[in-house]
């Protein structure tokens, strides 16, 4: 997937599910719980020296894309739950929840897409797959789906 609908993913998944995981109602608390899961919608791209962000980040995205494959190991729910650890050691619990929800949310997004994505890397190497091609106009009603759904719960 691509760039905005990475951030969009992140937005989204944070508005519907942020309550589930101890995002409050407080309207300031909710805001940046939405900005941390955009942000960290877009991490697992790190790998990946021409992504946006990867593109933001250099030299420290082409070492990561030196130690790590792009939708390999970033790219599984087993270092998902090393980043919610690291981040709830450093944060408050609520934007530790929502960098797992954003971070997730990606991953999902992925998992939709042919190329899929190694859930359970380094250990498993078995891909699950969608059938969405990054860029297409597929992605593009995804994109317009949760611009919807994202509309109808902030307005």
């Amino acid at each position: 997937m691509l760039f905005l609908t990475h951030i969009l993913g992140g937005v989204v998944s944070a508005v519907y599910f942020g309550s589930f995981l101890g995002i409050g109602s407080d309207s300031g608390q909710r805001a940046v719980a939405i900005i941390v899961a955009a942000v960290f919608a877009l991490l697992p791209d790190i790998d990946m020296v021409k992504s946006k962000l990867g593109r933001k980040l250099q030299p420290f995205s082409t070492l990561i894309s030196i130690l790590f494959r792009h939708r390999g190991f970033l790219h599984s729910f087993i270092f998902a739950a090393a980043v919610y650890f690291l981040v709830r050691y450093l944060f408050p619990s609520t934007i530790a929840a929502a960098a797992i929800i954003g971070y997730s949310s990606h991953l999902l997004l992925d998992m939709a897409t042919k190329e899929g994505i190694m859930p359970l890397s380094p250990f498993l190497k078995s891909r699950l797959r969608g059938v969405i091609r990054t860029g297409s106009f597929f992605e593009q009603l995804t994109l317009a789906a949760m611009a919807f759904l994202a509309l109808l719960k902030l307005v």
